[in-house]
């Protein structure tokens, strides 16, 4: 299951094989105003998302969007012993036992998606510098290529012609999206990976794979990496190096936010107005009153 984020309703992809399920689902979700879209299976959800492959559809979404792949809430009995290295942190597993914390953590979803959004796109938009990419591939032809590619797309691009150069680059220098062939003789993308991995783990997120191999899969290595198909679709590949980015830029801003921010002090309670000490016998002392916070 999915939700979007839309200018008005919002749309909720709810993939179930239960046709029970399917109806607690739906009517839990438009009670709460959503638009719900079924699916019972995941071809089915796929042709929905605008593919015509039957494959995992959490795994497809890594491919060819990008952009959905932190919007899944996966319903599960128990949770797959996978799972984590799959969705890599970034979904949730709720049992259809309780179907309303399905909708109130697809809502949070949301929250967060339109959060998010707003502050990458904030700092994208401020930012004065290209942003910075390195790339790996070992066939000079599709290097240069890629590299103007990516060039005319606004990024300062390093080239370099092995995953052992990457590596010796990227030990001087980091940069914003790391776009590497799977497969090199001189230090292939998965010796990259493991190296980011050790000495450079916050990188690892902004890793993007090629491979010439149609079924090629990064999971064993790199869960929740994109891998995409080499010379097939450069729409989807600047999609995928957007999202990153944008991310990127995010988190810096808010990093840089929260260091220049000033320190909060403490709130210190006030006696409430009417509270009074009598100076008889019956004596009153001032109550403090703290408003709860909105």
């Amino acid at each position: 299951m999915r939700a979007t984020v839309s200018l008005g309703r919002p749309t909720v992809l709810v993939i179930h094989d239960d046709g029970d399920a399917l109806d607690v689902l739906t009517r839990l979700f438009e009670a709460s105003g959503f638009d719900v879209i079924t699916a019972v299976t995941g071809f089915r959800a796929q042709a929905h998302l605008e593919s015509d492959r039957k494959v995992d559809v959490y795994r497809w979404a890594l491919q060819r969007r990008y952009d959905l792949r932190d919007q899944f809430v996966f319903l599960a009995a128990e949770v797959p012993a996978e799972f984590d290295r799959i969705v890599a942190g970034r979904c949730l597993a709720v049992s259809m036992q309780r179907p309303a914390e399905v909708v109130r953590i697809a809502l949070a979803t949301i929250r967060r998606a339109e959060s998010l959004d707003l502050m990458r796109d904030a700092a994208l938009a401020h930012s004065a510098e290209a942003p910075s990419l390195l790339l790996a591939e070992d066939e000079p032809v599709l290097l240069a290529v890629m590299g103007d590619l990516l060039r005319e797309a606004g990024y300062a691009v390093t080239l370099v012609e092995s995953g052992n150069t990457a590596i010796a680059r990227m030990d001087l220098e980091d940069f914003d999206a790391i776009v590497t062939d799977w497969h090199m003789d001189d230090g292939t993308g998965a010796d990259l990976f493991r190296w980011l991995a050790t000495r450079k783990p916050y990188l690892t997120s902004r890793v993007v794979f090629l491979s010439g191999e149609e079924s090629e899969d990064a999971g064993s290595v790199a869960p929740g990496r994109p891998m995409l198909r080499k010379g097939q679709d450069s729409g989807a590949l600047l999609e995928v190096i957007k999202e990153i980015v944008r991310e990127v830029r995010g988190d810096k801003k808010e990093e840089e936010d929260e260091a220049t921010a000033p320190e909060k002090l403490p709130k210190v309670a006030e006696p409430a107005a009417d509270a009074t000490q009598d100076d008889g016998d019956n004596q009153t002392m001032p109550i403090d009153v703290v408003k709860p916070s909105s």
